[in-house]
């Protein structure tokens, strides 16, 4: 594994583990995760959707740029 990725990991890591205990502080997990769950449960369906397109969007732009791209770069014998 390359040292910058292992790097960019641990700081995914830290921020997320700051970003939760800002958030919820350090109380049960197991509650807070509930919370989540309800949080997430009580959306309206109209978010899922937003987020799926959001999502589709992000993918079929990587289907169609960048896929080629890198296909382009690489030598063919």
């Amino acid at each position: 594994m390359d040292r910058r990725l292992l790097f960019d990991i641990v700081l995914v890591c830290l921020a997320g583990l700051l970003a939760y205990t800002e958030t919820f502080g350090f109380a049960d997990p197991r509650a807070t995760i509930e919370e989540i769950l309800a949080i997430l449960a009580g959306l309206d369906v109209r978010v899922y959707v937003v987020l799926a397109g959001i999502f589709g969007i992000a993918f079929v732009t990587y289907l169609v740029v960048y896929l080629p791209k890198r296909d382009a770069r690489t030598t063919r014998p």
